[in-house]
């Protein structure tokens, strides 16, 4: 189904990052995911580092450079 990832996804804006409340903010995030029906894990990864405050981009940067071939999305919530 990546045709309705790449159709879903286009209505998406996820609210800057909250640094103080990560697990809240990943919890709504999986909500709009699962509303729009994006299941595609680089789809999900790639709308988080869009939404990453400036501070929260710096500390993981090398994560960002260099993500994993496979599950970045989910390592993106340890990072």
């Amino acid at each position: 189904m990546p045709d309705e990832d790449q159709q879903n996804a286009v209505s998406l804006k996820l609210p800057t990052f909250w640094t103080t409340q990560s697990q809240v903010w990943f919890e709504q995030a999986e909500a709009q995911f699962h509303i729009r029906q994006i299941t595609a894990d680089d789809t999900k990864y790639y709308y988080v580092v869009s939404a990453l405050d400036k501070e929260t981009a710096g500390r993981i940067m090398d994560y960002l450079r260099e993500p994993p071939a496979t599950d970045k999305y989910k390592g993106s919530r340890h990072s």
